[in-house]
């Protein structure tokens, strides 16, 4: 997403309280909320007018974007998918998904495909997800120093889902293969973020 106004790149990764950011950002000159990498953007727009905006994105652990994601796949086809297990979910979305389509939704793609090339961010500035508050803060304060629009330094809240457990406690019901499945496909999420792969739960 590209808010010229303040002349920033925000990386949308999904279930990455992309929502509130751009809901505190938008402008009549800006793009819609979307979830293209940092790359796309840059791609799709004048490079060298990109290359004087600041860029940043918001990572987190990985367990509870995937747990979040699934409440997500839960609450959009509540009358199919409400009462759906996480390995359950896993065979559908990931499993069945990917085979029939060749690609999954987006929601479940692994964080460094967005900000990444290969082990290498690209990012400007990569938020805590974990310590958001503290982390917009401070990156406002610092920004707003030189900006002549300011940011807010508070984030709203948008698109949260209340009624989850915890990513802890959700995970407890998966299998061991399944567990197997999510560490391999966001290895590199973990690496490069240093998030912590359980081996078992």
């Amino acid at each position: 997403m590209i808010f010229h106004k303040y002349k920033l790149i925000f990386t949308g990764i999904p279930k990455n309280a992309s929502t509130s950011i751009h809901m505190m950002l938008r402008n009549p000159t800006d793009h819609e909320h979307n979830h293209r990498s940092l790359m796309d953007d840059y791609n799709s727009n004048d490079s060298e007018l990109m290359d004087y905006y600041t860029n940043l994105a918001i990572v987190r652990n990985p367990y509870d974007r995937f747990i979040s994601a699934c409440w997500q796949i839960r609450r959009d086809n509540s009358d199919n998918n409400l009462n759906l297990g996480i390995n359950e979910i896993i065979q559908q979305e990931i499993i069945d998904y990917s085979n029939t389509h060749g690609y999954i939704n987006e929601i479940f793609i692994p964080q460094h495909k967005f900000i990444c090339f290969g082990k290498k961010v690209l990012s400007d500035y990569v938020l805590s997800y974990e310590n958001l508050n503290k982390d917009w803060a401070e990156f406002a304060n610092e920004y707003n120093k030189t900006s002549p629009f300011l940011l807010p330094t508070r984030l709203p809240q948008f698109n949260q889902s209340n009624e989850r457990k915890s990513w802890k406690e959700e995970l407890k019901e998966i299998s061991q293969e399944n567990l197997d499945l999510i560490n391999k496909r966001y290895k590199l999420d973990f690496e490069i973020f240093n998030y912590e792969l359980l081996q078992k739960i």
